[in-house]
């Protein structure tokens, strides 16, 4: 699970990290398609950009490289999307965040 709290800096201000874009290795069957689930995570509160790439397939099961792009992606959100397409996530392989200000 990842989760962040508001921090404070020097000066005491208020600051909030957020999740931009995040990668993962993914195992899912061939059905649904990877079109139904890029358009099911696309849904979620704060997906800009879905990128699914099949980077390797068997007769039964199909590996994924998803990567999504956003404002504050929830990652327990993503995870339950993906398992809703009967995906499993295998590795979280790269994450990019930003951090805010509390005045914004």
């Amino acid at each position: 699970m990842l989760s962040f709290r508001p921090s404070e800096d020097e000066e005491g201000e208020s600051r909030r990290i957020v999740v931009r874009r995040l990668v993962l290795d993914v195992v899912k069957p061939h059905n649904p398609n990877i079109v139904d689930m890029a358009e099911g995570l696309s849904e979620l509160k704060g997906v800009k950009k879905v990128d699914i790439e099949v980077k390797d397939y068997d007769s039964t099961i199909e590996r994924l490289k998803i990567i999504l792009e956003g404002d504050d992606l929830d990652y327990d959100e993503i995870v339950k999307v993906i398992r809703y397409y009967g995906g499993n996530v295998a590795s979280l392989d790269g994450v990019t965040v930003e951090t805010e200000s509390g005045s914004e």
